[in-house]
């Protein structure tokens, strides 16, 4: 049914209500470094302690020249990197495989905005690893080979990627 609506105001009003209602259920909103940094540093901090915990072996400690920082890609977009973070255990072999680190995150992912993890990813040269997102553009990344590095990125809305995070 048609509805037609005889006064400007009324028009205004329904539009209005439909405009907002389509951008709340949109794609994500990505934040600016600043909003990004706090909040993915934390989730780092959260997913070593968690697996340090469950897992106990070497530390999870940063790796050198990977610190947090800023970079445009080919594409002209600006990411976050977080600094990585490294146990030269082989988490899968620590923990038994995949599917008890992911019981392990989960519920810190959740906590945190991003989605559970159900599968490993497919990673070329002998690497194996799993991953999940959240609805800002952020990327966690937990990868092994022999070592065992956590690494969080994000798209984020800065024009100027050359802006220290630290």
């Amino acid at each position: 049914m048609l509805k037609v609506f005889r006064t400007p105001a009324r028009l205004s009003v329904v539009l209005v209500c439909t405009a907002l209602a389509t951008a709340s259920c949109s794609s994500s909103t990505t934040l600016t470094a600043a909003e990004a940094g706090p909040q993915y540093q934390q989730l780092s901090t959260d997913i070593g302690d968690t697996l340090a915990a469950k897992f106990p072996g070497e530390p999870w400690l940063p790796v050198d020249n990977q610190q947090t920082r800023l970079s445009r890609h080919s594409d002209g977009k600006c990411f976050l990197s977080i600094g990585t973070l490294r146990s030269q255990d082989s988490l899968p072999d620590l923990a038994g495989g995949w599917e008890a680190v992911m019981e392990a995150v989960n519920p810190v992912l959740q906590d945190s905005g991003f989605a559970e993890i159900k599968d490993t990813d497919s990673i070329k040269g002998g690497w194996q690893g799993i991953s999940s997102t959240d609805g800002s553009g952020g990327e966690l990344r937990i990868f092994s080979k022999d070592s065992t590095d956590i690494s969080v990125t994000a798209e984020v809305s800065d024009t100027d990627c050359s802006v220290s995070t630290e």
